[in-house]
């Protein structure tokens, strides 16, 4: 429902389950923040909001309830799949109605959410998500496979294809909830002033860390890349780039799934579970070399297993 990186692992599940069931009739309940990602989407017939952010106030609460009445009016469904599995779609699944809602292993599940399932699916805590996403929809449609990228086509009105070709991007910042996965402005200047030499560089940003992406830029001697004030400029952007480097990010998931190349820096997330989905050797990880994973991430600051990386490792990756 909400964070970018668990919606793109989710995809290969649904897409096979497309191809599994053609004349069925898929829709996905999506959290308004990253919906944009699932708007063009060839194999969903239905995209349904969920829009926290109009949940503010005593507004707010009317335009819940409403919410809430809302998805009682949308019928009854065959099966529900709760990918999620927390508060916030438990939730829904009290107004959804269906004879067979199906989520993860409760031994796993946070928020108590497992009691409104109907059925409970179990996994290994050292399974990839999408792994996990694919056995819960398998439940219902057990010949379900995937193995292959997810693509289909975006156009953009602000990038020609022109200037994306050959650029290597580089994806320096992280969202507010994950700086420890930050790697550090030293670490990317170094890198693209390394890199500049041989390839075309260019650094990825977006308004709310312009002005530290524009210090790296400026340090490293190389431009910003065309701005993307799309989910759709994005996709295009990354489609026909060269590589993209980034630390474990909405970005590198969406790269790699769509079977673009990408090399990916994991510190303090394991990427034997959370690494973006990845077909055809598209996808390179470097991480620390003592994986020894905090119980708790300190969220603020910058992880020292990101520091483990250095920049000699990410250059030996690329392909000159």
């Amino acid at each position: 429902m909400s964070a970018m990186g668990d919606l793109v692992f989710a995809l290969p599940a649904v897409e096979a389950l497309r191809r599994e069931q053609p004349q069925a009739s898929i829709e996905w309940l999506v959290e308004d923040k990253h919906a944009n990602l699932l708007k063009n989407c060839p194999f969903l017939d239905k995209l349904h909001i969920f829009p926290r952010q109009d949940f503010q106030g005593l507004k707010g609460i009317f335009t819940f309830f409403k919410y809430l009445k809302h998805l009682k009016e949308l019928g009854k469904f065959d099966v529900i799949f709760d990918l999620q599995g927390n508060a916030k779609s438990a939730l829904q699944l009290v107004a959804l109605e269906s004879q067979y809602k199906i989520g993860g292993d409760k031994r796993v599940l946070r928020e108590y959410a497992h009691c409104f399932h109907h059925h409970n699916v179990k996994w290994s805590q050292e399974e990839h998500r999408s792994t996990r996403d694919l056995k819960i929809i398998k439940y219902g449609f057990p010949g379900l496979e995937i193995g292959h990228s997810v693509k289909w086509d975006v156009s953009s009105k602000s990038i020609r294809k022109a200037q994306a070709e050959n650029l290597c991007l580089l994806h320096t910042s992280t969202s507010l909830y994950g700086q420890d996965k930050d790697w550090g402005e030293e670490n990317w200047i170094a890198l693209a002033r390394a890199i500049r030499t041989k390839k075309s560089v260019a650094l990825l940003h977006t308004p709310d860390v312009r002005e530290k992406v524009e210090r790296i830029a400026k340090e490293a001697n190389v431009p910003l890349a065309p701005e993307t004030p799309t989910i759709e400029d994005l996709i295009y952007l990354l489609d026909h780039s060269e590589l993209l480097i980034s630390t474990d990010s909405g970005p590198a998931h969406i790269a790699a799934l769509r079977g673009n190349q990408v090399i990916a820096l994991f510190g303090p997330t394991n990427s034997t579970v959370y690494a973006p989905p990845a077909f055809n050797n598209n996808l390179k990880i470097l991480s620390a070399g003592n994986q020894d994973f905090p119980k708790r991430r300190n969220r603020k600051h910058i992880s020292p297993l990101m520091q483990e990386i250095k920049v000699n490792d990410v250059l030996r990756s690329i392909e000159y």
